[in-house]
Protein backbone atom coordinates (compact mmCIF):
# COMPACT_ATOMS: atom_id res chain seq x y z
CA UNK A 1 0.00 0.00 0.00
CA UNK A 2 0.99 3.33 -1.04
CA UNK A 3 2.10 6.07 1.68
CA UNK A 4 -0.74 8.80 1.52
CA UNK A 5 1.46 11.98 0.51
CA UNK A 6 2.54 13.93 3.29
CA UNK A 7 1.55 11.23 5.83
CA UNK A 8 4.78 10.13 8.36
CA UNK A 9 5.21 6.06 8.64
CA UNK A 10 5.00 4.53 12.11
CA UNK A 11 8.79 4.41 11.89
CA UNK A 12 9.21 8.06 10.89
CA UNK A 13 6.83 8.97 14.06
CA UNK A 14 8.71 6.58 16.57
CA UNK A 15 11.55 8.09 15.13
CA UNK A 16 10.40 11.88 16.00
CA UNK A 17 9.39 10.39 19.39
CA UNK A 18 12.92 9.55 20.23
CA UNK A 19 14.29 12.39 18.66
CA UNK A 20 12.20 14.82 21.32
CA UNK A 21 13.13 12.77 24.19
CA UNK A 22 16.14 12.65 23.08
CA UNK A 23 16.49 16.55 22.90
CA UNK A 24 14.04 16.99 25.82
CA UNK A 25 16.58 14.52 28.23
CA UNK A 26 19.70 16.32 27.38
CA UNK A 27 18.37 19.85 26.84
CA UNK A 28 16.98 19.34 30.55
CA UNK A 29 20.42 17.82 31.46
CA UNK A 30 22.85 20.40 30.40
CA UNK A 31 20.57 23.57 31.48
CA UNK A 32 19.16 22.65 34.92
CA UNK A 33 22.58 24.19 37.13
CA UNK A 34 20.26 25.57 39.68
CA UNK A 35 19.42 23.00 42.34
CA UNK A 36 16.35 23.83 44.53
CA UNK A 37 15.99 20.61 45.86
CA UNK A 38 19.31 18.59 46.17
CA UNK A 39 18.35 15.03 44.54
CA UNK A 40 15.67 15.71 43.01
CA UNK A 41 14.29 19.20 41.19
CA UNK A 42 16.52 21.88 39.47
CA UNK A 43 15.39 25.30 37.81
CA UNK A 44 14.65 23.40 34.68
CA UNK A 45 15.09 26.47 31.84
CA UNK A 46 13.27 24.03 29.12
CA UNK A 47 10.73 22.96 30.67
CA UNK A 48 8.93 24.35 27.86
CA UNK A 49 10.72 21.65 25.16
CA UNK A 50 7.52 18.94 26.15
CA UNK A 51 4.80 21.47 25.59
CA UNK A 52 6.49 22.67 22.41
CA UNK A 53 7.17 19.15 20.86
CA UNK A 54 3.25 18.40 21.69
CA UNK A 55 2.20 21.23 19.80
CA UNK A 56 4.26 21.05 16.55
CA UNK A 57 4.02 17.39 16.33
CA UNK A 58 1.15 16.02 18.52
CA UNK A 59 -0.24 14.91 21.95
CA UNK A 60 1.66 11.37 21.45
CA UNK A 61 4.77 12.66 20.62
CA UNK A 62 4.63 15.47 23.40
CA UNK A 63 3.46 13.06 25.81
CA UNK A 64 6.97 10.64 24.78
CA UNK A 65 9.37 13.67 24.84
CA UNK A 66 8.14 14.26 28.39
CA UNK A 67 7.67 10.95 29.99
CA UNK A 68 10.78 9.57 28.37
CA UNK A 69 12.90 12.93 28.04
CA UNK A 70 12.26 13.15 31.81
CA UNK A 71 13.53 9.69 32.35
CA UNK A 72 16.61 10.23 30.26
CA UNK A 73 17.51 13.10 31.95
CA UNK A 74 17.43 11.16 35.75
CA UNK A 75 18.95 8.28 34.86
CA UNK A 76 22.29 10.53 32.93
CA UNK A 77 22.19 13.23 35.86
CA UNK A 78 21.51 10.71 39.01
CA UNK A 79 18.29 11.79 39.89
CA UNK A 80 16.44 8.69 39.30
CA UNK A 81 14.55 7.27 41.83
CA UNK A 82 11.45 4.58 42.68
CA UNK A 83 8.80 7.44 41.44
CA UNK A 84 10.66 8.26 38.34
CA UNK A 85 8.95 5.03 35.91
CA UNK A 86 5.77 6.23 37.41
CA UNK A 87 5.03 9.68 38.81
CA UNK A 88 7.31 12.20 36.76
CA UNK A 89 6.35 9.93 33.71
CA UNK A 90 3.11 10.57 33.72
CA UNK A 91 3.42 14.02 35.07
CA UNK A 92 6.05 15.47 32.88
CA UNK A 93 4.70 13.43 29.97
CA UNK A 94 1.27 15.29 30.61
CA UNK A 95 3.21 18.29 29.90
CA UNK A 96 3.47 17.43 26.11
CA UNK A 97 0.23 15.38 25.73
CA UNK A 98 -2.05 18.14 26.87
CA UNK A 99 -0.90 20.94 25.14
CA UNK A 100 -0.68 18.94 22.14
CA UNK A 101 -4.15 17.83 21.91
CA UNK A 102 -5.71 21.09 23.01
CA UNK A 103 -3.30 23.54 20.45
CA UNK A 104 -1.78 23.07 16.98
CA UNK A 105 0.23 24.49 15.08
CA UNK A 106 -2.47 26.30 13.47
CA UNK A 107 -3.34 27.98 16.54
CA UNK A 108 -0.21 29.49 16.69
CA UNK A 109 -0.32 31.94 13.97
CA UNK A 110 -2.02 34.44 15.92
CA UNK A 111 -1.27 36.28 18.95
CA UNK A 112 -4.44 34.77 20.08
CA UNK A 113 -3.79 31.50 19.57
CA UNK A 114 -0.44 31.74 21.03
CA UNK A 115 -1.79 32.80 24.11
CA UNK A 116 -4.12 29.90 23.69
CA UNK A 117 -1.15 27.48 23.79
CA UNK A 118 0.68 29.38 26.67
CA UNK A 119 -2.49 29.28 28.79
CA UNK A 120 -2.61 25.19 27.75
CA UNK A 121 0.44 25.05 28.43
CA UNK A 122 0.38 26.37 32.30
CA UNK A 123 -2.76 24.22 33.00
CA UNK A 124 -0.83 21.01 31.73
CA UNK A 125 2.22 22.25 34.10
CA UNK A 126 -0.53 22.98 37.15
CA UNK A 127 -1.50 19.55 36.59
CA UNK A 128 2.24 17.86 36.84
CA UNK A 129 3.68 19.87 39.51
CA UNK A 130 1.09 17.56 41.91
CA UNK A 131 1.55 14.50 40.29
CA UNK A 132 5.18 14.87 40.74
CA UNK A 133 5.02 15.94 44.24
CA UNK A 134 3.07 13.21 45.59
CA UNK A 135 5.67 10.87 43.88
CA UNK A 136 8.49 12.39 45.67
CA UNK A 137 6.88 12.53 48.87
CA UNK A 138 5.97 8.18 48.42
CA UNK A 139 9.43 7.60 48.07
CA UNK A 140 10.99 10.17 50.70
CA UNK A 141 12.48 12.50 47.89
CA UNK A 142 10.67 15.59 49.29
CA UNK A 143 7.70 16.38 51.15
CA UNK A 144 4.84 17.39 49.07
CA UNK A 145 4.17 21.08 49.90
CA UNK A 146 8.00 21.98 49.96
CA UNK A 147 8.26 19.82 46.53
CA UNK A 148 5.07 21.89 45.12
CA UNK A 149 6.57 24.70 45.41
CA UNK A 150 10.07 24.21 44.07
CA UNK A 151 7.86 22.41 40.99
CA UNK A 152 6.17 25.45 40.41
CA UNK A 153 9.58 27.59 40.88
CA UNK A 154 11.22 25.18 38.44
CA UNK A 155 8.96 24.64 36.00
CA UNK A 156 6.03 26.66 35.61
CA UNK A 157 8.56 30.05 34.45
CA UNK A 158 10.33 28.60 31.78
CA UNK A 159 6.91 26.74 30.34
CA UNK A 160 5.05 30.44 30.57
CA UNK A 161 7.90 32.24 28.94
CA UNK A 162 9.81 29.39 26.11
CA UNK A 163 6.83 28.21 25.06
CA UNK A 164 5.10 31.29 23.09
CA UNK A 165 8.69 32.47 21.94
CA UNK A 166 9.25 29.02 20.46
CA UNK A 167 6.09 28.09 19.05
CA UNK A 168 5.82 31.61 17.50
CA UNK A 169 9.47 31.38 16.14
CA UNK A 170 9.06 27.98 14.51
CA UNK A 171 5.26 27.49 13.62
CA UNK A 172 5.15 30.02 10.66
CA UNK A 173 8.16 28.69 8.72
CA UNK A 174 7.24 24.86 9.85
CA UNK A 175 3.65 25.61 8.19
CA UNK A 176 5.02 27.07 5.02
CA UNK A 177 7.25 24.07 4.24
CA UNK A 178 4.79 21.07 5.30
CA UNK A 179 6.56 19.97 7.91
CA UNK A 180 3.87 19.85 10.68
CA UNK A 181 0.64 17.92 8.45
CA UNK A 182 0.92 14.55 10.40
CA UNK A 183 0.99 14.97 14.13
CA UNK A 184 0.96 12.13 16.02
Amino acid sequence: MLKEEGKRSTTEKVAMAAIASAVTGLGFLLTAPITLIPGAIHWRVLAFLPCVFGILLGPRTGFIAGAIGNTIWALLGGYFNPATPIFDLLGVGLTGYIPGKFATPEDCTSKKGILKATLISLVSGLIMVPIVAVGFELVGVAPFWPAVYMLTLSDIPPMVIGTPIVVAALVPPLLRRGYLKDRW
